[in-house]
């Protein structure tokens, strides 16, 4: 007969459980992970669709001071944050787990998975709002390339930080 002296039982709680994690605490972590994700994304997106619209408008010969920039940075990050985040949500939503199906097959992988996940998922979600909606353009930061890479490097970033926090064992 083996007695039930391991730390498992002597916790208090589900005795069956034994020293993994709950796939409650597993989920919790990931929708967590998920919801970070996402809110790094759009700010950081925010920022970056901030800059370029600036510097677009520098770029005519307007001189924009340091202030201006911060106080047009935190007013896009209350009114473009909606916009963008609702499609970095649903970029999102196909993309991770997309990503965690391919880091399955090959799990030495999964960091550059999850980061390309989020930036072509970004760029895939940028070519259909640009090809549905009557504009050109619907994020000017996506007129030019170099604009369109900042962009999927902020989400990229964010899918790779989500994969680390919401992927690592044991906790």
């Amino acid at each position: 007969m083996v007695e039930g002296t391991g730390l498992e039982n002597r916790q208090r709680g589900n005795p069956f459980v034994g020293s993994n994690p709950t796939l409650s605490a597993i989920s919790k972590r990931v929708l967590l992970s998920f919801v970070g994700a996402v809110l790094v994304a759009t700010a950081l997106g925010s920022i970056v669709q901030t800059q370029f619209n600036l510097a677009a408008i520098s770029g005519l010969g307007v001189d924009i001071s340091l202030g201006t920039r911060l106080a047009t940075t935190l007013h896009d990050l209350g009114m473009f944050t909606p916009v963008f985040g609702t499609i970095v949500f649903a970029t999102l939503l196909v993309a991770l787990p997309l990503a965690a199906l391919l880091a399955r097959l090959m799990p030495a992988l999964t960091g550059i998975l999850f980061f390309a996940a989020g930036a072509v998922g970004i760029w895939v979600s940028f070519q259909l709002i640009d090809a549905l909606l009557p504009m050109p353009t619907f994020i000017g930061a996506t007129r030019s390339t170099v604009g369109t890479l900042t962009m999927m490097l902020a989400v990229g970033f964010a899918t790779w930080v989500f994969a680390r926090i919401a992927l690592r064992p044991g906790r």
